[in-house]
């Protein structure tokens, strides 16, 4: 009975595989593509706009404080609306709702800043 069972199992996992091969569909190359992409936005958020945002305080250039605020906020609140959408944590939740006000308000400040409303509005 139990060589049977082997058999079946054997049976089905070449199934599985036959049908996943016929596909072209490499859940392996998917996952290493989304991990690169993970990757690569924290680089360009915080590796490079971090260390900007900081230059950017010390020598007190405020448009550049709104707009790298911005970004990395609305970074972060992607990463923690995502993971508030799977896990269900409120404490996700809580810091998705902060990253996208402070996103938000460095946008407005930005936009108040350079005085585009004002030309469009007399």
């Amino acid at each position: 009975m139990n060589n049977s069972t082997e058999n079946n199992n054997s049976n089905r996992k070449e199934e599985i595989l036959a049908k996943s091969r016929q596909l072209q569909h490499d859940e392996g190359i998917e996952h290493a593509i989304a991990q690169g992409a993970k990757k690569g936005s924290y680089f360009g958020i915080e590796v490079v706009g971090f260390p900007l945002l900081m230059l950017s305080l010390i020598t007190w250039q405020t448009l550049a404080i709104y707009a790298l605020s911005s970004v990395i906020s609305a970074s972060w609140f992607g990463e923690f609306l995502a993971k508030y959408r799977v896990l269900k944590q409120k404490r996700y939740l809580i810091a998705a709702i902060c990253f996208g006000l402070l996103g938000i308000g460095g946008i407005i400040l930005f936009v108040r800043d350079i005085g585009i409303l004002q030309e469009w509005w007399g």
